[in-house]
């Protein structure tokens, strides 16, 4: 009796139930009732000296040269959290947004790589319990996904995914709504990015902002292009005068500075299916891989790992919003113990 009361009384004055996928690159957050309410960069600025938060999102990204006070945080590397502190800076003002009348805290489900260590597991609750969390349940990022591109996990033929998200690329075989198999590497696409930055350096003496760099990536794809040659504009500073200014990168140079990163992905991918038992092995030929994260929208990405794997290589809908999706549809699970990480 008194457990309906309180089930009913939620409804009306509780926090909603909330989802958030935390991201190297970008954070979202999903609010029971209210759908996706917050799709931005990972980034926060903080007032040091008023211990205040200034900005969230893609407006913490500027910095600030006449305030010295004030710090653009990227608390998230590799897919976890390295700033606990700012990690609860950034959710914070999130959390915020879906409270009704205060009174109870809301409950939250995020996600995290399939490697993430107990420590890192331990600072994601930290920091979303901090940021105003009641509870916090942990799911693996590719279940979330599996789900969220509407896959059928209870399905009991072997099904797998690969989410190339900007941190980590974390690859599951699922059967029987349960990981049977996973496999991560903290390779992913913002390695690609940095790849780009540290050779534009080298070659040319000119410093590119990773937004430079991830056009870059996108016009040029992750296929080889050495049987043809052109050039790339690209805005880019001058190390040496300090000045910005327009010039032409050569994309053959570009491909070659990726393809150490690719190859590393596609290592980690074509390994875990060359370690799969027989029978799931046979599955997973016959129901191919589906492709997820940031890493699926690169030009050339589906069709190389679909040739170095010989698998069919599925394109899904919206893979970047794929954890988020499969996370809000978790809410409604009752956080079947099944699920979770911890």
């Amino acid at each position: 009796m008194l457990d309906s009361v309180f089930s009913n009384l939620r409804k009306v004055v509780a926090d909603p139930d909330v989802a958030i996928d935390l991201g190297t690159a970008n954070t979202r957050l999903y609010a029971h009732g209210k759908g996706i309410i917050a799709d931005i960069p990972s980034a926060v600025k903080v007032n040091r000296e008023k211990g205040s938060i200034e900005a969230v999102g893609r407006s913490a990204l500027a910095s600030d040269k006449n305030n010295s006070s004030i710090d653009s945080i990227l608390p998230l590397r590799s897919g976890v959290i390295k700033d606990i502190e700012g990690a609860a800076y950034l959710l914070t003002p999130l959390l915020r947004r879906v409270r009704r009348f205060g009174l109870i805290k809301p409950r939250v489900l995020a996600c995290a790589p399939t490697d993430a260590t107990s420590e890192e597991r331990e600072a994601l609750v930290e920091a979303t319990i901090r940021a105003g969390a009641a509870t916090v349940k942990i799911a693996p990022e590719p279940l979330a996904a599996a789900i969220g591109v509407g896959l059928d996990i209870s399905s009991p033929y072997a099904q797998m995914l690969v989410d190339i998200g900007d941190g980590v690329t974390d690859i599951a075989v699922i059967r029987d709504s349960t990981l049977v198999t996973t496999a991560a590497t903290r390779i992913a696409c913002s390695d690609l990015h940095k790849a780009i930055q540290d050779m534009v350096l080298a070659q040319y003496n000119l410093s590119i902002s990773i937004s430079e760099a991830e056009k870059l990536a996108q016009k040029i794809g992750v296929l080889p292009t050495h049987k043809f040659t052109s050039l790339q504009e690209v805005l880019a500073t001058n190390l040496t005068t300090g000045y910005n200014l327009t010039t032409q990168i050569n994309t053959e140079e570009i491909s070659k500075a990726m393809s150490p990163v690719i190859n590393r992905i596609i290592t980690t991918i074509c390994g875990i299916i060359r370690d799969l038992p027989v029978k799931t092995s046979c599955e997973v030929i016959e129901s191919g891989i589906s492709l997820t994260g940031g890493g699926a929208c690169l030009p050339g990405m589906k069709d190389l790992i679909a040739s170095k794997t010989c698998l069919d290589v599925r394109s899904v809908a919206n893979p970047m919003h794929a954890v988020i999706n499969g996370a809000c549809q978790m809410l409604s699970c009752k956080m079947s113990s099944g699920f979770w990480l911890s």
